[in-house]
């Protein structure tokens, strides 16, 4: 397999009084002594997409990723058959930025995001967990703290009033909410932090070809979804988005 993304070594030590109380968390191997972090890269052109943010623009990472961490398990446990190996990407017990800075990823941004050095934050984290010891790889640090991410942000940073959470929420929106998205012109995610990010510039474009085979550069009502990082919401939310957008609502 030709490695077209980022890897590195957390050791479990560093996260273990940080676990994420998710179902998942059952899966974690027991006497884990490592992580394996991935950052997969889904940039596909430097200029963004007309209605979505870049994630949404490609194929849904959750299939994408743990096709890739499955076959990475396939073979470690070939290699090392006596030890376990559990996949994780997203829904995960992992606090997956901070072990992804920890096993020299990147940097974590004032956003919360992984900044890495070769794709900036414009990656999907995935990692697999492991009671196989290896050495760590890297060690914790911050970005520059300039302050444009939240000086540009239309909610200065605040999780819950995000313009990617607004275009996730399945209720009825606040006229605030749909000022939002008129506002900024995203019928799904936000990616205002991550662009005006100077430590974003002149970053690699994804390599992924399931990325680049199904990117799609904007939203158009009607479309399939199947398999679309939206898709998990229904079709109703990011076409509300759409008529706010419009105008229609």
């Amino acid at each position: 397999m030709k490695f077209d993304f980022e890897y590195g070594v957390c050791d479990f030590s560093a996260v273990e009084d940080k676990l994420i109380n998710c179902r998942n968390k059952e899966k974690l191997p027991n006497n884990a002594k490592s992580i394996i972090l991935f950052a997969f890269p889904y940039k596909i052109n430097d200029e963004k997409p007309k209605n979505i943010s870049r994630y949404a623009a490609v194929a849904d990472y959750h299939i994408i990723v743990m096709e890739y961490l499955n076959s990475i398990i396939d073979d470690l446990k070939k290699e090392y058959p006596n030890n376990k190996f559990v996949g994780f990407t997203d829904n995960s017990p992992i606090p997956e930025v901070f072990a992804a800075v920890n096993a020299g990823l990147g940097v974590r941004g004032k956003n919360g995001l992984l900044i890495n050095d070769k794709y900036g934050s414009f990656v999907f984290i995935g990692e697999i967990v492991t009671d196989l010891y290896i050495k760590s790889t890297g060690q914790y640090n911050e970005c520059l703290n300039c302050g444009l991410c939240k000086e540009k942000c239309p909610v200065a940073l605040c999780k819950e009033k995000c313009l990617s959470a607004v275009t996730q929420k399945k209720k009825l929106l606040s006229e605030s909410e749909q000022e939002l998205i008129r506002n900024n012109g995203s019928v799904w995610g936000c990616d205002i932090c991550s662009e005006v990010c100077p430590m974003n510039k002149n970053k690699a474009k994804s390599n992924i070809k399931e990325f680049i085979e199904c990117y799609r550069n904007e939203y158009v009502v009607g479309e399939d979804s199947v398999n679309r990082p939206y898709n998990w919401r229904g079709e109703a939310v990011i076409t509300r988005n759409h008529n706010i957008l419009c105008g229609k609502l």
